[in-house]
């Protein structure tokens, strides 16, 4: 038996039953807040899954660089940016670029030689990609909980229309 450093209660493992029927208590709650959601849930949870499906890409293409590596100053002259790491010099092709003292180019610290320009628009779209369907998702949650409460409050406005 376990105690609870005085305070006079014994904690006791809990059972398989015991957890399940916590779980059930609170999948219960759960369902309550969200009872005559209807449609809004399902689409949240795909707008979710589509969240998740963005995360799961993007941690698999070369992009990911541009989040988790590390900045360097490079000089883009030509169309070739040029930089240095821990002393070696390092270049990469710039389309679209015309001449430049001061290019932000991200690399992996394990292979300096994968970089990636910055590039605000790639940074925009991957953040869009996967902001947009979370707070799409979180804001379909909302209006799903909130749908029983004022569903509630228009019928009681109309019966007190109705009364007089």
């Amino acid at each position: 038996m376990i105690s609870d450093a005085g305070l006079g209660l014994d904690l006791k493992p809990l059972s398989t039953a015991g957890w399940r029927s916590i779980l059930a208590g609170v999948l219960a709650r759960v369902r309550s807040w969200f009872d005559g959601a209807g449609w809004f849930v399902g689409l949240a949870a795909a707008l979710f899954a589509f969240a998740l499906l963005a995360v799961l890409l993007q941690l698999q293409s070369p992009d990911l660089v541009l989040w988790t590596g590390t900045r360097v100053a490079g000089t883009e002259q030509g169309g070739i940016v040029t930089y240095r790491w821990h002393g070696q010099q390092y270049s990469i092709n710039a389309a679209g670029y015309g001449s430049a003292k001061n290019v932000s180019v991200y690399l992996n610290p394990g292979d300096p030689s994968n970089a990636m320009i910055d590039h605000i628009a790639t940074r925009i779209l991957d953040a869009a990609l996967i902001g947009a369907p979370i707070a799409g998702g979180v804001a379909l949650l909302v209006a799903g909980g909130t749908r029983k409460y004022r569903w509630a409050r228009r019928n009681a406005r109309r019966a007190r229309e109705f009364r007089l």
